[in-house]
């Protein structure tokens, strides 16, 4: 018995002293797991699997080295309780409420430090027999990362750092290249002599530091360069997800996640900004960097003063001193697809009054932002108007802890920045990119799309982004007052902190900004701008009759504006295990022009998309009141000034035509093609009053005949209304649906 146990000591010693990381001390429940691990490690595509049931101990507490990597993947067996948890920043998690999304058979009550259960799988990852949990599927050999066994519900209690971490169906790491310039040269391409840097003392910063340019450069050399690097767990190499099953541009395939750290995203982007690259990987965030555009490369323009001003960020953060990841940040993607005859049903079942409408008049008709007694108002934190100089607070600004910031975005995330924009400009997409750099970083890291026509290495939509922060003041929807951003002293870095759980394992996340991003299906509807050149004015004036197609046979179609905006804010669009994140996290959606923007759609049925793909879509939150929809109407939002005017009733909407007319937007706020200016100069931008473009009826018109009618019923007597009125654009839309006697085209007499 004694050489037995001296056998097994030497044995537990040998493992310890080839095990690449220090075994770690667990505080956490008991649990039972079975970790599946693959890592691609070379061009070949050959790699290793293990898979190991770890009894009584903790998901992180394993010392096997491709454990410790899992890529974590959603629950084969059980889904685990999902905990959410408000926390001051260094206090240990106390659970609030937890969401059980299945049930399982209790917990094991194996002893800490019992004996594990191990089998492998080597070369090109055939499958050798696995000890497993009684009654256990085996997953698929494709399937990879964490999968809890069958008696796993228990979690770990202790809050961890922030991570990699994602449910894809592989990864890869990747090593740094040598950098091509310094810290000081990169700081001076940005801010020659200095100039432009704005020295900041952050008001939940750690030592009431005022943070120099020259405090920042030491900061990143001696404390993010100089500390233990925060990929230690992949041999200092930055992992990736690898989008194995669909070609979709970036690392992410349909209903797909991954994680980072805040330590490790100002890694990344402290070492692109030297021009460190990615051995074999050639990251979409190098590239734009790197991309010569019109008016210089962005790293010495306003994208690399954004990102240095992120890392006067990550500098000042309490959670990051000595060598701390500090919380972490998400990337969902949505499902790839969804038919229009599922939402068509889920219509039925369905009342327009579910989507919860909020309404927020932001500078629409000279500060008033006044709406009918019975309609409700976006809460005042998330609706005051702009004033002396300075923005007020808007769907883009923030203002209400909670609400998504929703991104007007293209195909992907960022817009047509890639090779066009070395700050800001362009549209909302493309200026929010400035003010949310942890967004922006994602977005361009997480894609090494090769393609040319356009070359865009972006996340494509749609996609959530949580844990990130708009770390600039300045923006709102106008964008009157976004030259030069500001960085916000206010930056939460500890205060908006919750502590949510991710498949088992419990993390610190941002709470203030999180942030949406999908398209509207109507790009290029306008198919011969140079033929019929009228057809941009008459568009801007929602006279287009291409604007109101319903044929379901066509791309453009109402139809796709609905399912778009369903299938973008549906909660069971999204992976399982985010969404108890998602619904514990995001209070409400914020919009604007949604459809009517530089894409040109008709304002009133961007409205009316919205609100019907709303309320359908609150349903997988829980029903009403669940996810408020927060609309703000502009008279001159930076994208299309003065359409959405159209979306009032005949009075208000020549109020805030004037508006607009009155004070326009500065040309540094906008931009627009040539042919969609005003005036004999063309140099108008906002949408004339010609008189008769402004409709009888309002929003608030529809709303009142609309609101406890099943949302099948606006929908479809808004396709009835335009497909009688056979391209006639006489009429507004609105007026088209509420013509026979003041009352919808459903009602019965």
């Amino acid at each position: 018995v004694g050489s037995v146990a001296c056998a097994c000591l030497t044995l537990l010693a040998l493992s310890s002293c080839f095990s690449r990381h220090p075994p770690r001390l667990n505080t956490g429940s008991s649990s039972s797991a079975i970790l599946v691990a693959y890592e691609d490690s070379g061009a070949n595509g050959s790699g290793a699997v293990a898979g190991s049931r770890v009894n009584g101990s903790s998901l992180g507490a394993s010392s096997n080295s491709s454990a410790t990597e899992a890529a974590v993947q959603k629950p084969t067996i059980a889904k685990s309780v999902e905990a959410i948890t408000s926390t001051t920043p260094h206090s240990a998690a106390t659970s609030l409420r937890d969401n059980l999304t299945l049930a399982s058979v209790s917990p094991t009550t194996d002893a800490v430090g019992s004996s594990a259960q191990t089998t492998t799988t080597g070369g090109h990852g055939h499958r050798h027999n696995a000890a497993r949990a009684p009654n256990q599927k085996v997953p698929p050999a494709t399937i990879v990362g964490l999968h809890f066994g069958a008696g796993a519900v228990k979690t770990p209690s202790a809050v961890r750092e922030g991570e990699f971490a994602t449910s894809a169906m592989g990864k890869k790491r990747f090593g740094w290249t040598q950098p091509a310039r310094s810290v000081e040269e990169a700081m001076e391409d940005a801010f020659p002599g200095g100039k432009g840097w704005q020295s900041v003392r952050f008001l939940e910063g750690s030592g009431n530091s005022t943070w120099t340019m020259g405090r920042v450069a030491k900061w990143v050399k001696e404390e993010l360069f100089g500390n233990r690097n925060p990929f230690w767990r992949h041999d200092d190499k930055v992992p990736v997800p690898m989008n194995t099953e669909f070609d979709t541009g970036d690392q992410l395939g349909p209903r797909h996640w991954v994680g980072y750290s805040r330590r490790q995203i100002c890694f990344i982007v402290a070492k692109s900004l030297l021009g460190a690259g990615t051995e074999g990987y050639k990251n979409g965030l190098l590239r734009f960097l790197e991309k010569m555009t019109k008016r210089g490369l962005p790293r010495k323009g306003g994208f690399g003063r954004s990102w240095w001003g992120l890392l006067a960020a990550c500098a000042a953060d309490p959670l990051l001193e000595n060598g701390q990841q500090g919380p972490q940040l998400l990337v969902a993607k949505a499902e790839e697809y969804s038919e229009v005859s599922v939402v068509r049903e889920l219509a039925k079942r369905v009342s327009c009054a579910d989507a919860s409408l909020r309404v927020c008049r932001y500078d629409d008709d000279g500060g008033r932002g006044t709406l009918p007694s019975e309609l409700t108002h976006v809460p005042e934190g998330g609706c005051r108007q702009p004033a002396a100089g300075h923005p007020g607070n808007d769907f883009m600004a923030g203002g209400l802890v909670g609400q998504a910031t929703q991104d007007i975005s293209a195909a992907w995330l960022g817009g047509y920045v890639f090779g066009n924009a070395a700050g800001l400009g362009g549209g909302q997409d493309e200026r929010l990119m400035v003010y949310f750099p942890e967004v922006a970083a994602l977005s361009f890291f997480l894609s090494q799309d090769p393609k040319q026509q356009p070359e865009a290495p972006q996340l494509r939509q749609p996609v959530w982004i949580f844990g990130a922060r708009r770390v600039f003041q300045g923006i709102d929807g106008t964008c009157r007052y976004n030259n030069p951003p500001k960085l916000d002293p206010a930056l939460p870095m500890t205060s908006d902190l919750l502590t949510v759980k991710l498949n088992g394992r419990r993390y610190q996340m941002s709470t203030s900004r999180p942030f949406v991003a999908f398209m509207s299906e109507n790009q290029g509807f306008i198919t011969d701008p140079e033929r019929d050149p009228k057809a941009m004015h008459r568009s801007r004036r929602n006279k287009e009759p291409r604007q109101r197609d319903v044929d379901p046979n066509s791309k453009w179609s109402f139809e796709k504006q609905v399912r778009a905006w369903y299938r973008a804010v549906a909660l069971s669009s999204y992976p399982e295990q985010v969404q108890p994140i998602l619904k514990a996290i995001v209070t409400s959606v914020g919009a604007g022009p949604w459809l009517a923007g530089l894409w040109f759609g008709d304002s009133q049925l961007g409205f009316l998309a919205s609100w019907l793909g709303h309320a359908i879509a609150v349903g997988s939150w829980g029903g009403p009141g669940k996810l408020p929809l927060d609309y703000y109407i502009y008279s001159a939002f930076t994208e299309n000034p003065g359409n959405q005017c159209f979306v009032h009733a005949k009075a208000e909407c020549h109020a805030c035509l004037a508006h607009c007319a009155k004070a326009p937007l500065p040309k540094e706020s906008l931009w627009l093609p040539k042919n969609a200016y005003f005036g004999s100069s063309s140099n108008k931008s906002c949408v004339p009053d010609e008189g008769n473009d402004c409709g009888e009826k309002g929003f608030a018109d529809v709303l009142r005949a609309y609101k406890s009618k099943p949302a099948s019923a606006l929908w479809d007597d808004l396709e009835a209304a335009l497909r009688k009125s056979k391209g006639d654009t006489s009429m507004s839309v609105f007026d088209l649906l509420l013509r026979i006697q003041g009352a919808p085209a459903s009602s019965t007499p």
